[in-house]
C-alpha cells in the first residue's frame, strides 16, 4: 500500500469530510440532519457539465 505523505493525516481527511458535509447542509438550508434528509436533492450530472464548470486558463 501506498501512503502518500503530503495528503496529510487523519484529522486534515476528516476536516475535509466535515467541511463538504458542512457546505452541503448550508446549501440545503438544513440546520438539522432530518431537515437535510427531507431537503437535499441528488442530481446526475455528465461530464459535459462538471467540464462547463471548470475554471479556464485564459478569461473571456
Amino acid at each position: 500500500m501506498y501512503l502518500d505523505p503530503t495528503a496529510g493525516g487523519v484529522e486534515d481527511l476528516l476536516d475535509r469530510i466535515v467541511s463538504g458535509v458542512r457546505s452541503s447542509f448550508t446549501s440545503a438550508g438544513a440546520r438539522t440532519i432530518g431537515e437535510f434528509h427531507s431537503r437535499a436533492r441528488v442530481g446526475v450530472q455528465s461530464a459535459a457539465g462538471s467540464d462547463e464548470g471548470r475554471p479556464r486558463a485564459t478569461s473571456w
